[in-house]
């Protein structure tokens, strides 16, 4: 009697928390999948929160920019604009990339439009970087923009200050990280037009 009440009880009791102990896994397993889903939301959701306040500060320094230019803002003067060539010798240097004595050709083009006046620098065929520029009568001052790909902390600001139709002569400053401080004369004399 007792070998047949445990064959009654015990032994669908048995199997049926057996049973239960599998349905509870599977509910863990759902919750599991469920947590590791709002996880990639939530990831992608921060990844886009991100790329909008990139967005916003470089919509809100491009637009600081703008103001700052949009009271100054000229053309070349046709004197100024196209392409020049360029012969930069270094004449002073504290860092450990230039050596006094180092001279560089390049191709530097002067445009303008709707956003302001620019100076695109050209190495062997390459696109280098690109200044703002701003004509002050007998002095053009150029500062390079900063590119968002390049991991670059170096400045440069040029001043032409010697203006003739025939050749514009001034100086390139470049600062960097550790006190890294060179001055390259600069003269640039007109391409071929």
């Amino acid at each position: 009697m007792i070998l047949r009440l445990y064959c009654t009880f015990l032994l669908p009791a048995l199997f049926l928390s057996g049973c239960n102990q599998n349905t509870k896994e599977q509910e863990i397993v759902a919750r599991e999948k469920a947590v590791e889903h709002r996880e990639e939301r939530m990831a992608l959701l921060e990844d886009d929160y991100r790329a909008l306040v990139e967005m916003r500060d470089s919509l809100k320094a491009h637009s600081s920019v703008e103001a700052d230019t949009a009271s100054t803002f000229d053309d070349w003067p046709d004197s100024v604009q196209g392409d020049w060539s360029s012969r930069m010798v270094c004449r002073s240097s504290r860092c450990a990339n230039y050596v006094i004595g180092d001279q560089r050709n390049e191709l530097w083009r002067f445009y303008s439009d709707s956003t302001g006046s620019y100076v695109q620098v050209v190495n062997n065929n390459e696109y280098t970087r690109v200044f703002s520029g701003r004509y002050h009568g007998q002095k053009i001052t150029l500062n390079v923009l900063r590119d968002s790909t390049i991991n670059n902390k170096s400045a440069m600001q040029v001043e032409l200050d010697d203006l003739g139709s025939d050749i514009m002569k001034g100086s390139l400053v470049i600062t960097g990280q550790n006190n890294c401080k060179a001055v390259f004369s600069v003269e640039l004399t007109p391409r071929e037009r």
